[in-house]
């Protein structure tokens, strides 16, 4: 490295060369500094489309599927329009497509039931 910066390595010293050479290593590692820094300074951003996906997901014990919802773009609003054939599709395997559905059909049910007294 210490070549690299000062020119005085093998054959003979191009200033330019060098100087861009320098230029260009340096930046590299400054923006390689810069996008780990970035990386390891931010705190995980709540993604609002998915907090009642995410909460059923975690209740049912499947928050391993929470990355497979987020891949088909099954989002919060898409829940009471799940099928089996939409699970298949986000390669939910068919244990846990089967709780999902019962759990979104038992939740539909119960909504339904306490609306019908007011």
């Amino acid at each position: 490295m210490f070549t690299l910066v000062s020119g005085m390595g093998a054959g003979a010293p191009n200033q330019a060369a060098n100087a861009i050479t320098s230029g260009l290593f340096f930046a590299l590692v400054q923006g390689g500094l810069f996008k780990l820094g970035e990386k390891f300074s931010k705190p995980p951003v709540e993604d609002v489309f998915y907090t009642k996906t995410r909460s059923m997901l975690y209740n049912l014990g499947l928050q391993t599927f929470e990355k497979n919802f987020k891949k088909g773009l099954l989002t919060d609003s898409t829940l009471p329009l799940l099928t089996d054939s939409a699970l298949r599709d986000a390669k939910i395997p068919p244990g846990p497509r089967l709780l999902i559905l019962d759990h979104i059909q038992r939740s539909d049910l119960l909504y339904m039931y306490l609306n019908s007294f007011s």
